[in-house]
């Protein structure tokens, strides 16, 4: 895992948050937290195309839409997964019970 980005600062509602980017590629997610972001890419996903597409999308491809910008916040421990689209980028916090960070050699099975 290699960090060469320095943490960055950001106010939300009032509060100042620390968030350290990562590669999605160091981050696992336990099931749940998996299922949190299926269920937020059918959400943003589903006015732009067919119910029948959706279902057909694999974890990976899920997970792929969320790769645009990882970080995880100092304070509580969440994990940022952040998709970049047209006009919009959408951040889906996950709870920090629901990710780790991969050890050299491991990977998600």
């Amino acid at each position: 895992m290699e960090h060469t980005e320095q943490p960055v600062r950001i106010m939300v509602d009032d509060t100042e948050l620390t968030l350290h980017p990562l590669d999605s590629g160091d981050v696992a997610l336990t099931p749940a937290g998996a299922n949190l972001v299926r269920r937020a890419a059918v959400s943003l996903l589903g006015e732009r195309m067919p119910t029948r597409v959706l279902e057909d999308l694999t974890m990976q491809q899920t997970l792929a839409l969320f790769a645009d910008l990882v970080c995880w916040e100092e304070e509580s421990g969440r994990l940022f997964m952040c998709a970049d689209l047209p006009g919009h980028c959408y951040c889906l916090p996950i709870p920090a019970e629901h990710w780790r960070i991969l050890t050299r050699g491991q990977s998600v099975h």
